[in-house]
């Protein structure tokens, strides 16, 4: 395992996101304008709250589901049915974007920020769960989670996020 590009991607990461907001996809002509901007931090919530999508392929075919599950206490990341091609360094990611047709057409994330979550695993299901320190660290909101391939700086699969029901 090389630790050592890993670490130096991982500042280079945490030093790009210092001092950065998301403020949200650009507005569309004829869209209502937010009725206020995000906070830094997830608002507490008054119940649980869980958020699913399935996963559209991009530099390799990407089958699954991911589910966030967000409670008082923290988050619960799970994928399941989950499958996607091997690579070198294939981490599991968390996006403020959505994958969404671009300017030339080819689908794309609509932020460059990608929080990375853990190392993904080659099983069908995982499951990462997240304190309430570590997820109202994260910039809100999650709007997506991407299977990344370090070695070759490509999104194998993104799934976005829309509320959803147990």
């Amino acid at each position: 395992m090389k630790l050592l590009p890993h670490a130096a991607i991982a500042g280079a990461l945490a030093a790009s996101l210092v001092g950065c907001t998301y403020s949200g996809p650009p507005a569309e002509a004829g869209s209502p304008p937010p009725a206020s901007p995000s906070p830094s931090h997830p608002a507490p919530l008054a119940g649980p709250q869980w958020l699913e999508g399935r996963f559209q392929s991009q530099a390799a075919v990407t089958r699954g589901v991911a589910t966030i599950r967000v409670t008082d206490t923290g988050a619960v990341l799970e994928l399941k049915e989950f499958s996607t091609a091997p690579g070198v360094d294939l981490r599991i990611m968390l996006s403020p974007g959505t994958l969404s047709p671009g300017a030339n057409g080819e689908a794309g994330l609509t932020s460059a920020t990608l929080i990375d979550l853990a190392p993904l695993s080659d099983q069908p299901s995982q499951r990462i769960d997240m304190d309430i320190k570590m997820w109202s660290a994260l910039p809100a909101p999650v709007r997506s989670v991407v299977i990344y391939n370090y070695a070759d700086r490509t999104a194998h699969g993104t799934a976005n996020l829309t509320p959803g029901h147990p």
